[in-house]
């Protein structure tokens, strides 16, 4: 087996897996799979494998119910049309797609297929195209600060229960605190939160939100602080911590 053989193999991977032949060609890569090596057949099967999955989340993500009068037309025509599948000839100003992608190069076909797939289906002339185009969420702050290199992670407990969590990076130079089952402050008092590197600087009160969330809050300003506290103060928060509850420590 030529080395040329085994890459135009893979390079007709992608038009294979999405249907983007026609039968005729089909049929050529089918053969070509057969001829190759059992690695080259290994490396083309792991290829459509990865596409049809791609296509398939793809599909499930973006997927939505079809109207009723659409759905009820091309159910109308598969049950009045032959169920043979017909292959036209090309017109002539119409170059097949896997000659066009033979001259792309292997990174642009994979960053294709993470940044968008295309499922198309045609149904007794009816055309149906499902696209995601680059949906990935970008991460959010505290998902930034948690996976920084230098990230760190302190706890401590809180009077009466609870658990207060703070994760924390020098280079994002902020905090993520989290609580978990911290009762809610007496009535008229709120916990005030400090970053502590000598004199305390208050890093804000903890809202009611902020207090039952399960996502964190992000707190900036970490700078060159050694501890984290929380304290008891009174409704809207005091310049300087009057009734510290806890405080963790901040290794370097």
């Amino acid at each position: 087996m030529s080395e040329s053989s085994r890459q135009r193999l893979l390079d007709d991977a992608e038009v294979y897996a999405l249907y983007a032949t026609t039968e005729t060609e089909r049929r050529d890569i089918e053969t070509e799979r057969l001829r190759v090596d059992d690695t080259a057949r290994a490396q083309f099967d792991v290829l459509v494998s990865e596409i049809h999955e791609t296509l398939a989340l793809a599909a499930a993500v973006d997927a939505a119910p079809a109207p009723a009068r659409l759905r009820s037309d091309v159910l109308a025509r598969v049950a009045s049309s032959g169920q043979e599948p017909t292959v036209r000839e090309l017109p002539p100003n119409v170059t097949p797609l896997h000659r066009h992608r033979r001259e792309r190069s292997k990174s642009w076909r994979y960053s294709m297929m993470s940044a968008a797939a295309a499922v198309v289906v045609a149904v007794g002339g009816v055309v149906v195209v499902t696209q995601t185009m680059g949906n990935d969420a970008q991460p959010s702050q505290a998902d930034q600060i948690v996976a920084a290199p230098d990230a760190r992670q302190a706890s401590a407990e809180f009077p009466g229960g609870g658990l207060a969590t703070v994760s924390y990076s020098l280079s994002q130079d902020a905090v993520v605190v989290d609580l978990d089952g911290v009762p809610q402050p007496p009535p008229g008092r709120v916990y005030q939160m400090w970053f502590v590197d000598g004199a305390p600087r208050s890093a804000g009160v903890v809202s009611e939100d902020q207090l039952t969330s399960e996502n964190g809050t992000v707190v900036d300003g970490l700078g060159s602080s050694t501890n984290f506290a929380f304290s008891l103060e009174p409704a809207g928060g005091s310049p300087q911590p009057t009734e510290v509850l806890t405080m963790l420590t901040l290794g370097a």
